[in-house]
């Protein structure tokens, strides 16, 4: 079975079109629409979004440090590696 994920705003129409990708399967298909639920909604932080690079770069410019080095998040990035499969 493969799946296909998109994030879509149901209009005041209730109608929502989709364009598949070129190599996507024809033929039966099932189609979930799901809806966060409002109180999980309301209770989750949602995520910043910028309009432009300058808005990013005045949130980023805020933000407390991670308190991570260099040496730190390279060492991450070995573990992460180290456990990848050839």
């Amino acid at each position: 079975m493969q799946a296909y994920q998109f994030e879509h705003s149901v209009p005041s129409s209730h109608t929502v079109t989709v364009n598949l990708p070129r190599d996507a399967p024809t033929g039966p298909a099932q189609v979930i629409v799901l809806f966060p639920d409002i109180n999980d909604a309301l209770s989750q932080p949602r995520p910043p979004q910028f309009a432009n690079i300058e808005q990013y770069l005045a949130w980023h410019d805020v933000q407390p440090a991670s308190g991570r080095s260099a040496e730190d998040v390279d060492a991450q990035i070995r573990e992460e590696r180290e456990g990848w499969s050839d």
